[in-house]
């Protein structure tokens, strides 16, 4: 008998084993197995008749039977294929930790689904929608998975549900309990962040991602999809109930949403502060503060609410302040990315560069200045201003606390009386398609936030941007017309997909010469836009990296592995290393 194992490894290739006597494998099952001289745990994708002679034999089983069921094979396989990720890698990123040495607790069998029946995922956006879930799950009876962005929010989530956890967030032993666990059913209900999306529940089960929006369901590294993907894949394999939950659906699965591939329950408004706009146009900005946030400010003290002001670190972009326009690339649309030196202006998509103008394109203006306020002069600001406040950037039971935009996850519902946006056209000015999209999900955030008769502040040289608009009119429609709109124009999300390559190496001469093997390598294929490789070097420092990106049609990994996956991992040391992101959430 001949295993074929995949390690976690950046080659997408299976390695053929020999399967001692003695030694009972099944597909889905964790071995360990020599591999470039050293024992190395991968999982046996296929089994077959042979004959053995010359292959190394197999060392052992991790476990007594398997811990994947196929359909978590052919779905982890879909994942690779789709992300341009190798197989093994895609595996054994999303299984718990193996037990150590030779011995392994029982574990069950995964059941297989029936003949699935497709059901259309839902999206949940109303102000009750985890409220909602979280009644959905204790009256229905059947196994459930939930997918938190993060590990502070699947804690929330497990105590909340008394569910067991599969994230980093608890020990080793501990996830392998919840996983053995739910493989035996004994926890109907299991909590965790990505490393959780394969939990062996008997299908159909009941699937959930929170905060459907969230970057942080796609960080970097294995598996290089986001969870919302994999999610959607699982349901339509097993027949299962996908709930989506998120105030402020990324712009991808709204326009799923409208072409009718997943349910969008309807809405019902809610509470609803006010949000008003401080415009700063033509405004010296010595001060952080303009007279509508300080009187927010001063009135929230007064009732004894807590006030949390928002600040960018970001000054990425260039803009005129007389008139607020935005310095963009005319080929791309992005704003153009100013680098500390300000020496020049860089698109972070086609390389393209620029020295800075004297005086603004569209008014004539000369004062062109990024954005530059940070938490640390903001809060010297503050306390300048309302000396007798506790300020801080640190507790969030102070006064008036100062953050980046993470702060407002940090924030419960109605829990505040004032949100200050002290600029939020460093958010729109980061060089990066998705910057509107992103700044509207936060000021949609920042409602929710606030108390219904307090006040979300928005300073801006944009006041009449669409996603201020929208978050004033409690509209999301408003905002998905008008970015629809801009990405179909320009070819982005969801009508084209999006594909960044970087290399890596010791000398950045040899990083280059890598990034441009593979764009020659895609020129070419048809129906592609390759973007010409620009530096992504950090300063002061040797190290060489490159990166370059490409825009195609759906079927855009399909088209680039022919000529990306001979280059992929197969290059070590000083020759480099070459990385792919499908659908990348950070394009700046």
């Amino acid at each position: 008998m001949i295993a074929d194992v995949v390690f976690d490894i950046p080659i997408d290739q299976a390695f053929s084993y020999a399967v001692p006597a003695g030694l009972q494998v099944s597909r889905g099952q964790r071995v360990s197995a020599p591999l470039s001289g050293r024992s190395r745990i991968g999982v046996v994708v296929a089994l077959r008749e042979g004959d053995p002679a010359g292959l190394k034999p197999l060392q052992r089983a991790v476990e007594p039977v398997p811990v994947l069921s196929d359909t978590a094979l052919a779905l982890t396989r879909w994942a690779a294929d789709e992300s341009l990720c190798s197989w093994g890698s895609t595996l054994l990123a999303l299984l718990p930790p193996p037990p150590r040495g030779a011995g392994a607790a029982t574990v069950s069998p995964p059941a297989e689904p029936a003949a699935a029946h497709a059901r259309r995922p839902e999206l949940w956006t109303d102000h009750r929608r985890e409220a909602r879930l979280a009644e959905t799950l204790e009256r229905d009876a059947g196994a459930a998975l939930v997918i938190a962005p993060d590990r502070e929010a699947a804690a929330r989530w497990a105590r909340r549900l008394d569910a067991a956890r599969l994230d980093s967030g608890v020990s080793e032993s501990e996830r392998r309990e919840a996983w053995y666990a739910a493989s035996r059913g004994r926890r109907r209900v299991v909590v965790g962040t990505r490393s959780a999306l394969l939990a062996p529940l008997p299908p159909p089960a009941t699937l959930a991602l929170i905060d459907e929006h969230d970057a942080a369901h796609k960080p970097p590294g294995a598996p290089r999809l986001h969870s919302r993907d994999l999610l959607l894949r699982r349901a339509a394999l097993e027949g299962s109930r996908l709930l989506l939950l998120s105030a402020t659906p990324s712009v991808e699965t709204w326009w799923r949403a409208q072409d009718r591939q997943i349910t969008a329950a309807a809405a019902p408004a809610g509470p609803w502060p006010q949000v008003i706009t401080a415009d700063t146009r033509g405004i010296l900005r010595n001060h952080p503060l303009t007279l509508p946030l300080t009187r927010a400010i001063d009135e929230s003290a007064r009732h004894g609410r807590r006030v949390a002001l928002i600040v960018s670190r970001r000054a990425a972009a260039l803009a005129c302040d007389e008139c607020g326009a935005i310095l963009r690339c005319p080929d791309c649309g992005v704003p153009l990315a100013l680098p500390r030196d300000r020496q020049e202006l860089r698109c972070p998509l086609c390389a393209r560069r620029d020295a800075p103008p004297e005086q603004c394109a569209d008014c004539g203006g000369h004062r062109l200045s990024p954005f530059g306020w940070d938490p640390e002069r903001v809060q010297v600001s503050v306390v300048r201003r309302f000396p007798r406040l506790g300020v801080s950037r640190q507790s969030q039971d102070a006064q008036v606390v100062i953050g980046t935009p993470a702060l407002l996850r940090l924030l419960p519902a109605r829990s505040v009386g004032c949100v200050g946006f002290v600029a939020l056209d460093g958010l729109l000015r980061v060089p990066d398609f998705r910057a509107g999209e992103r700044a509207w999900q936060l000021l949609w955030a920042a409602a929710e936030a606030v108390m219904p008769d307090g006040r979300v502040i928005v300073q801006t040289q944009h006041p009449e941007h669409y996603a201020v608009r929208s978050a004033q009119a409690q509209d999301r429609a408003i905002f998905y017309k008008e970015e629809l709109r801009f990405r179909a124009e320009l070819g982005y999300p969801p009508f084209r997909r999006l594909c960044q390559i970087s290399t890596r190496a010791r000398e950045d001469d040899r990083a280059r010469a890598l990034a441009e093997e593979c764009a020659a390598a895609l020129r070419g294929l048809e129906g592609l836009t390759i973007y010409p490789p620009a530096s992504a070097s950090p300063a002061r420092t040797r190290t060489g990296r490159w990166r370059f990106v490409v825009k195609g049609p759906a079927d855009l990994p399909h088209r680039l592995a022919p000529a990306l996956r001979p280059l992929l991992g197969k290059r070590r040391g000083s020759a480099g290393v070459v990385e792919v992101e499908m659908d990348p959430q950070d394009n700046s």
